[in-house]
């Protein structure tokens, strides 16, 4: 059971929330090339893309993703089920 001061500081918390602007959701803009790994231990070049802004674009989590390749881009796309 939470005590008076408790359930005071979660209104406070709840209020201060309610009264924030929303934010401005950016794609990144420039991201690093990591490290992975493959099954024989070598390690390659890997991108970890994350974040809500990816499934205001279409990409869903469990979702199909195609990868093209065009003079040295990466054109990610959301796979559309056929």
């Amino acid at each position: 059971m939470l005590t008076p001061e408790q359930i005071a500081a979660a209104d406070a918390a709840d209020l201060a929330r309610q009264q924030r602007a929303p934010r401005r959701r950016r794609p990144p803009q420039q991201c690093t090339v990591g490290c992975g790994h493959s099954a024989n231990g070598k390690r390659m070049p890997a991108l970890r893309l994350a974040g809500r802004w990816m499934e205001e674009l279409g990409f869903a989590i469990g979702g199909k993703v195609r990868v093209r390749v065009r003079d040295g881009e990466l054109v990610l796309s959301a796979a559309t089920e056929d």
